[in-house]
Formats: C-alpha cells, sequence, structure tokens
C-alpha cells in the first residue's frame, strides 16, 4: 500500500530540518571549506547537509529513490526523493543570510509532497498534493499582492542560464524586461527562499529561466497548494511563472515567451 501523503510530507519536513543546526553553526563560524571557481562554489556544507537528509528518509524508506543534488541512487521506484540539501549555496559561502534545504517526493514524476526549511529564520514550508501549504504549521497563502507595476518580481537563472553565452545574453535581456513591467526585480540565488516569499505573498511574482530541477520541483508543489497560479514550461523550454492571481501570471508569461 502506498504511504499517504501526509506521512511523505511529515517525513520531508524532518529530514529538511535535521541539517538545520549544522548549517547554522557552520554559516555563523564564517569560514566554509570547499571549492571555488568564478561560477559556482562546491561547498563541504551541502555533502555534510544531505548526508543528514538522506539518513532521515532512508531510514523511513530505504525503497524509494533518492536524487541529491550531490549524490543519487539507482533503486527502481515510482517514488523519487529529490534533494537541494543548500539552496544558496553562493549565498551561504559569501556570509549571505538567505539559504534553505529542500526536499520534493515525486510519484511518477509528479510532486506530491515538499518542504522547505530556511535554519537562520527557523522557518519551515510544508506542502501535500490537494492538502495545502503551511508555514511554521500556519496555513499560508498568497493574499494581499501589490499590482505588478508596483511589486517586487523575483527573477531564477539556473547555472546553464549563467554559463551559457546564448542563454546569459537572453537573462539579462528578460531583466531588463521585468524592470519595465514591475517595480523592482531580484536575484537572490535562493530560488526556495524566493518560492516561499511568494507563497506568503512577501514578493509578487517569480519567473524562472533554465531553473534546476532540485529547487523547481519543491518550489512549484508549495506554490500550487498555497493557492497561486503557475504557467509551467520547464519541461518544454525551461521557462516558468508564478504569481497570486491568473493575469499577472500571464503578464509574465508573456514576457518569457518574448525572448
Amino acid at each position: 500500500m502506498p504511504p499517504p501523503t501526509t506521512d511523505l510530507a511529515f517525513v520531508a519536513s524532518e529530514a529538511v530540518q535535521a541539517p538545520g543546526e549544522y548549517l547554522r553553526e557552520t554559516f555563523r563560524d564564517g569560514h566554509v571549506d570547499g571549492t571555488y571557481d568564478g561560477l559556482d562554489v562546491k561547498a563541504v556544507a551541502d555533502r555534510e547537509a544531505q548526508k543528514r537528509i538522506y539518513d532521515v528518509i532512508n531510514a523511513q524508506y530505504p525503497d524509494h529513490a533518492f536524487d541529491g543534488e550531490e549524490s543519487t541512487t539507482t533503486t527502481e521506484s515510482p517514488y523519487r526523493w529529490v534533494v537541494d540539501p543548500l539552496d544558496g549555496t553562493n549565498n551561504f559561502a559569501a556570509g549571505y543570510p538567505k539559504f534553505a534545504s529542500a526536499v520534493a517526493v515525486l510519484h511518477i514524476g509528479e510532486p506530491v509532497a515538499c518542504a522547505i526549511y530556511e535554519p537562520l529564520v527557523d522557518g519551515l514550508y510544508v506542502a501535500e498534493r490537494d492538502g495545502g501549504a503551511t508555514y511554521n504549521g500556519q496555513p499560508i497563502s498568497p493574499i494581499g499582492s501589490l499590482p505588478l507595476e508596483h511589486g517586487t518580481v523575483g527573477l531564477v537563472a539556473g547555472l546553464s542560464a549563467v554559463t551559457d553565452p546564448l542563454l546569459a545574453e537572453q537573462t539579462r535581456r528578460l531583466e531588463t524586461e521585468l524592470h519595465e513591467h514591475c517595480k523592482r526585480v531580484v536575484t537572490t540565488w535562493a530560488p526556495c527562499v524566493d518560492w516561499g516569499l511568494l507563497a506568503r505573498g512577501s514578493i509578487e511574482g517569480l519567473v524562472g529561466f533554465h531553473p534546476d530541477q532540485y529547487e523547481y520541483y519543491a518550489g512549484s508543489l508549495l506554490a500550487t497548494e498555497s493557492g497561486l497560479a503557475v504557467v509551467d514550461t520547464v519541461g518544454e523550454n525551461g521557462l516558468y511563472a508564478a504569481a497570486a492571481d491568473p493575469a499577472t501570471t500571464d503578464r509574465l508569461g508573456e514576457i518569457l515567451e518574448s525572448l
């Protein structure tokens, strides 16, 4: 008998919190071990956080597949746990306090439960398919968003959108175009944090250009279960848009499609 989504969501929430104390202490220590290059950071903290997350999941569901940003298993299962142990590694390494851990559970390729945890603020998002979304145990919805022209939009560009010259140029054009339609565009390099802010109505929109799967699955499920409208074209061309209402989402989607 397949596990209920409530059970999956509970284990996901336990898993994302498992590395919380370690990440808080390591971040506040001020020294981050890792391999640095001009575009990315491979931090020891990523691997250590993933080990803690994996141990929680494996203890409950050893027969499920595990797909982590740092390593994967080859288990054949209709369930796959997609894990970003440290979303915002570059921020973490730079001492910028914006990062999270994210877990999404996929059943036959579709996300059915997820959790996102921000250790520094002790903020936990949990969502399950057709079960709604919560922040620290309280139901959330993006009520109170400003009109787009007065609002803030988060821009998420995946690593390929930075390293590929053609995509990098399109990313710059996208940011310029977004500035024409809203008050402020922010690029935080911590997409799961942005998804959480959007789900709570703290920002008005989110657009993604060739995002990484490790943050997208958790973020998109959180968005839909909190009541956001999402234009999902990731599978086709690496784009998505999300906002509190369909009209704003459509406007952001049109900007993306104009590239």
